[in-house]
C-alpha cells in the first residue's frame, strides 16, 4: 500500500497535496542499498505504522514489526528497484520508496517475508482482489510492470516534493530497464494525489468498507479505499 505491510504502494506518510511546496534542497535521491537496511526498515516501521490506513486495524506491535521490516527491506536491494531521499550534510533518510516486478510473488521470498505478511493477511488480500479486478496478471510479462509497493517521507521532510522526486526518479529507473509501466495501490487520498501529480491514472478503486474476508468485513467503519494508478513509462521523466 504505497505504504503497506510488504504489500501495497501506498502513500503512508507522502507530502500533502501542497500546490506550491518548497522544492527539496540539500537532498539525494539514492538507490537502496545494504548500508541502508537498518535506517530505511526504521524509517518504513515509523512512518508505516503511523499514517497508514490498514496499519492502524492491524495495530502491529513496533518492536514485533521491525525485524521482519528489515528482512523485507533487505530483500528489495537486490531487486535494484527502490530508493531513498537522504540528507547530504547529516546522511539522515529523509524518504524512501520501495517497488519490485509485480510479477514478482513478495510470499515467495521466504518464510520470515511470508510470516510477516500473513499479519496483514487483509489488507494483502483486498490489494490482490482489486489488481485482478483490473489487471490481467497472467497476461504480463516479467520485466514490464513496475509495482510500487510502498513510499515514505519522514514527517519533518515533508512538504518539499520529496515523495514525487523519488516517484520520478524511480520510474526513469524503470525505464531503463525496460519496464513498460508502473503501477501503485494508494491507501489514502494523499497517496492518490501524489501519484496523480506524476502522471498517474486512476485505474480501479476498492472501498474499505465492502471488502470482506471469509465473511467478515474486516475494515468496516474505514473511509475511503484502496485506488490502483498506473502510468505508461514511455515518457516518464
Amino acid at each position: 500500500m504505497a505504504g503497506n505491510a510488504g504489500r501495497p504502494a501506498d502513500g503512508t506518510g507522502i507530502d500533502p497535496p501542497d500546490p506550491c511546496p518548497a522544492p527539496a534542497h540539500g537532498l539525494r535521491i539514492l538507490p537502496l542499498t545494504n548500508p541502508d537496511v537498518e535506517s530505511a526498515a526504521r524509517l518504513y516501521t515509523d512512518v508505516f505504522l503511523a499514517d497508514e490506513p490498514t496499519s492502524h486495524r492491524h495495530a502491529p506491535d513496533p518492536a514485533r514489526f521491525f525485524p521482519y521490516a528489515k528482512v523485507y527491506v533487505r530483500s528489495l536491494v537486490r531487486k535494484d528497484l527502490s530508493f531513498i531521499s537522504r540528507v547530504e550534510t547529516t546522511g539522515e533518510l529523509a524518504g524512501f520508496i520501495f517497488g519490485f516486478d509485480l510479477t514478482d510473488d513478495p510470499a515467495g521470498e521466504g518464510s520470515q517475508i511470508a510470516e510477516f505478511l500473513s499479519h496483514f493477511r487483509e489488507a494483502v488480500a483486498m490489494i490482490d482482489e482489486l489488481e485482478s479486478r483490473y489487471l490481467d496478471r497472467d497476461r504480463i510479462p516479467a520485466g514490464s510492470v513496475l509495482h510500487i509497493f510502498q513510499i515514505g517521507v519522514a514527517r519533518k521532510y515533508r512538504r518539499r516534493r520529496i515523495a514525487e522526486a523519488m516517484i520520478l526518479r524511480v520510474l526513469a529507473h524503470a525505464q531503463e530497464r525496460g519496464f513498460r509501466q508502473a503501477v501503485a495501490d494508494c491507501t489514502s487520498p494523499v497517496s492518490k494525489r501524489t501519484f496523480g501529480r506524476c502522471g498517474f491514472l486512476e485505474r480501479g478503486f476498492s472501498p474499505y468498507e465492502a471488502f470482506s474476508m471469509d465473511g467478515v468485513r474486516f475494515f468496516a467503519g474505514l473511509e475511503g479505499g484502496i485506488t490502483l494508478m498506473a502510468r505508461d513509462l514511455d515518457h516518464a521523466q
